[in-house]
């Protein structure tokens, strides 16, 4: 609502709402929508959504919006000239999965928790890191403050969290993605969208790579 009272001073202001993490939630709540707050934004809202993350259909390349008419129009108008537009199949797959049982998002959305609090465990039991626990989407972001200052076996300074990115990546295999790319320093992001045993392989490394440095 605070955000909303900030926009109705200013009319002038369009607004975009990403809300494709909306059914990956773990503490059983819905997600609060900005025009469930302020309805009176509708006429200058544009929603987007897609079936990527709640039905694990990245590779479907399927998304929507929903919005004002002449958004919507213009949005056509210049992805028409851009793209080649979805195939068929990938439609009527994304249709399948809007539109069928959605008992699979629940069971999913479990299997996040389940990785999420292993992992949350495993990478907070690391000295130098710590972790807070998201309530969804399946991605943590690690605070890696406690190990920037120190150094590699192989003399280089970790001087911020791209550092060790790359030391991590360079020394043991660990794939993740600096906080510095999403406006969040110094952290890292890690994806749980994997199996626990991968997870558990993964803070093993991590660990032993963040205890050889001194």
């Amino acid at each position: 609502r605070a955000l909303a009272d900030v926009l109705a001073r200013h009319p002038h202001v369009l607004v975009m709402t990403d809300d494709i993490y909306e059914h990956i939630r773990f503490d059983g709540q819905p997600t609060a929508h900005l025009l469930q707050a302020a309805p009176e934004l509708r006429d200058r809202t544009l929603v987007v959504n897609g079936v990527s993350k709640t039905y694990a259909m990245t590779g479907w390349r399927i998304g929507y919006v929903a919005g004002p008419r002449d958004l919507v129009a213009a949005l056509d108008k210049l992805l028409s000239q851009s793209t080649g537009n979805c195939c068929s199949i990938s439609q009527a797959a994304a249709a399948a999965a809007l539109s069928g049982d959605q008992g699979f998002v629940a069971e999913s959305v479990a299997v996040y928790k389940q990785r999420r609090d292993r992992t949350l465990a495993l990478i907070n039991a690391i000295p130098g890191l710590s972790c807070r626990s998201p309530d969804g989407a399946f991605y943590l972001y690690v605070n890696c403050a406690g190990v920037i200052g120190r150094t590699t076996p192989e003399g280089k300074v970790i001087a911020e969290d791209g550092d060790l990115v790359m030391y991590l990546l360079e020394s043991e295999g660990v794939a993740v993605v600096a906080g510095t790319a999403y406006g969040l320093s110094p952290y890292f992001r890690l994806s749980i969208a994997t199996s626990i045993d991968i997870l558990e392989e993964g803070c093993v490394r991590m660990a032993r790579a963040i205890s050889a440095l001194r």
